[in-house]
């Protein structure tokens, strides 16, 4: 059979101490893991807590803007609803047809709906054109600034819109 195999006391201090070593090892990162956990549950919650309360803003925001809207719609009202009691009261005095009238400001309102609507498409127009002339601008600075040459004595200024940096094609119409 075999001789049974003794292990020394040497050998067991050894691996007892290897053993505690690796314990203290693992203790120490898992102290380090836990001190990470702490960090990012902290960021976590931060970055929470700033949300709702940029969330909140935004809500308080909006609401604030629709009730400035309905005000100026409720005064706008108001102030159609005195207008056409004017408009029918000198119609009444002057012994106009209120008929003819009706259907004259009916033509009106379609005409200023055509030219409100034309004003619109012009706007959007020139809002393209000038975020066109800007990129091109910046991609023709990108390509003198590539080749040495300073921008600043070619003299191309940015036509000053609304418009963003972001790719072209982006302007959203009315």
């Amino acid at each position: 059979m075999g001789t049974p195999r003794v292990v020394s006391v040497a050998d067991t201090k050894t691996k007892l101490k290897q053993a505690q070593k690796q314990l203290k090892n693992l203790e120490w990162e898992n102290e380090v893991l836990q001190q990470r956990q702490i960090q990012a549950q902290g960021e976590r919650d931060s970055l929470f807590g700033r949300f709702e309360t940029s969330l909140h803003e935004a809500q308080q925001k909006g609401n604030l803007q629709i009730q400035l809207l309905e005000r100026r719609i409720t005064a706008l009202a108001s102030s159609l609803e005195q207008r056409d009691a004017q408009l029918a009261e000198t119609v009444l005095l002057a012994g106009l047809d209120p008929a003819a009238t009706q259907a004259t400001k009916l033509k009106m309102e379609e005409l200023m709906t055509a030219k409100n609507g034309a004003i619109r498409q012009l706007q959007y127009d020139i809002t393209k054109v000038s975020k066109a002339h800007n990129d091109l601008i910046r991609v023709y600075e990108a390509k003198l600034e590539e080749f040495g040459i300073p921008a600043e004595e070619m003299g191309f200024r940015p036509l000053f819109t609304h418009t963003t940096a972001g790719p072209a094609g982006l302007v959203v119409g009315a």
